[in-house]
């Protein structure tokens, strides 16, 4: 039978298409860490906190103590993403995830347990500059919004089996071993995280930035077909002449915005409010009647797989609708949400269960479509080859640090909102606030990169 020349081409379009997908997919695993190592401690603080006999402070610095190495991961990552590559960056992750896995399962004072969650959150901090930063770069123009969000459904998905498997061990161990086990269940993905990093590329754009063309060239037609591979050899090679890749041009006029941009998209990704109740979800349950720490724990679970189901839909979306419709609904949506939970408090319009795990769950579609997926795959998309290591070095320093003082000072804010005024609810309100600020910023400043090539967007801000 003779060969018809368009279904191969068919079946070479499609052959690709699924390699771009596979490399994604294993980069994300990164991300699927992540969500695994910083939820899990949320179905473990309940045991800790009993165990340990913790006061609020150190309550709240055991459940975020990990986000202290994810601000210190990024300023390591950048030197490590430009001088090993995105690749083996993501395998040293890998290797801190494993020893805080190990260690935090085996503590017996407090003092060890967050020196290594620490060290865990360094893989974090690693893995949340280099997994996005990987994936951009491989990606092709009109899938860049599907894979990079990949990412974010690792997080999520990784969020989720991590609070299954809390609940499977605290419904079946005891309390005082079950926690110890949580952490150590990480070990599984993180064996499968590093062997599936063995299969995959390296960044064709940090080999064509080391001077290795023929080997970026290759990564490329394999991504995408030869053709699109020239051209898009030809264009980072034009890039990689007119840029310095230094600090000064990186804080200079035009990319100085794009600064801004990926500042402020890391800001509003964890201070519109599903970060700081996400940190401590079951024992918000248990307050609002839950009986258990293990039913507690099933509850978020669903919370979770709600997020998995709504990432699936955006990942969907990104690419048809576009970023910038996707945030300033995302805005809208959770400002209203963020209202109506403040005034439910204040007003004690209802105080059942089934009301507030409703109201968490219409927060979720906010963040899994817009404010919570875009900034973690858009701050690679906004920078030049040379300097995108670090410029999302210091946006994703900026959404750590967002995302520790969320999770840090969102009982503080609680306590002093119910002590002026005897209820939670201006808490809430001040994520309201937040969430026009998100809206303002949508509508003024985020552009549109969709279908736009990475050399394209860093030239825009030239102009």
């Amino acid at each position: 039978m003779m060969n018809d020349p368009n279904l191969n081409a068919v079946q070479g379009t499609q052959s690709r298409k699924g390699y771009a997908f596979f490399i994604a997919f294993v980069a994300a695993t990164g991300g699927f860490l992540f969500g695994y190592d910083l939820v899990i401690v949320t179905g473990a603080n309940q045991f800790l906190k009993e165990q340990f006999q913790l006061s609020d402070m150190a309550f709240g610095f055991t459940t975020s103590s990990a986000m202290i190495g994810c601000v210190l991961g990024p300023f390591l990552g950048f030197k490590l993403c430009d001088g090993i590559g995105r690749k083996n960056t993501l395998v040293l992750a890998g290797i801190l995830f494993g020893v805080s896995a190990i260690m935090t399962a085996i503590p017996k004072d407090m003092v060890t347990f967050n020196i290594f969650r620490i060290v865990g959150g360094l893989g974090v901090g690693l893995s949340s500059l280099a997994s996005p930063m990987y994936i951009a770069e491989v990606a092709p123009p009109r899938m860049r919004g599907r894979l990079g969000i990949m990412y974010q459904l690792a997080i999520a998905s990784g969020a989720t089996i991590s609070t299954v498997v809390a609940y499977l061990l605290a419904d079946n161990l005891a309390e005082t071993v079950s926690w110890r086990w949580m952490f150590a269940s990480e070990l599984v993905v993180i064996v499968i995280f590093l062997g599936c990093l063995l299969t995959v590329p390296k960044s064709p754009r940090w080999l064509a930035g080391k001077g290795r063309f023929d080997e970026a060239h290759a990564v490329l037609a394999k991504i995408d077909g030869p053709d699109f591979a020239s051209l898009e050899i030809e264009e980072i090679k034009a890039n990689i002449n007119q840029e310095e890749g230094s600090w000064g041009e990186l804080f200079g006029s035009g990319l100085r915005m794009a600064l801004l941009v990926g500042c402020l998209l890391a800001v509003f990704n964890n201070w519109t409010g599903w970060t700081a109740m996400a940190f401590y979800m079951p024992s918000i349950f248990i307050e609002a009647g839950i009986e258990t720490k293990a039913e507690s724990l099933g509850w978020y679970s669903g919370v979770n797989l709600w997020q998995v189901i709504l990432t699936i839909v955006a990942l969907c979306l990104v690419d048809r609708l576009g970023r910038r419709p996707l945030w300033i609904f995302g805005s809208i949506f959770m400002a209203c949400t963020m209202t109506i939970i403040g005034l439910n408090f204040i007003f004690s319009l209802s105080g059942a269960f089934a009301f507030l795990f409703i109201m968490i769950l219409l927060c979720a579609i906010p963040h899994a479509l817009g404010l919570g997926s875009i900034p973690w795959f858009m701050m690679s998309e906004l920078f030049p080859t040379h300097l995108r290591a670090k410029a999302v070095m210091l946006t994703t320093t900026v959404i750590w640090i967002a995302g520790y003082t969320a999770g840090q000072f969102m009982p503080v804010l609680m306590g002093a909102a119910e002590g002026k005024t005897g209820t939670v609810g201006p808490a809430f309100l001040v994520f309201t606030v937040i969430c026009i600020l998100s809206l303002v910023f949508g509508v003024k400043l985020l552009p549109e990169t969709k279908g736009r090539t990475l050399e394209e967007i860093a030239r825009s801000w030239k102009k």
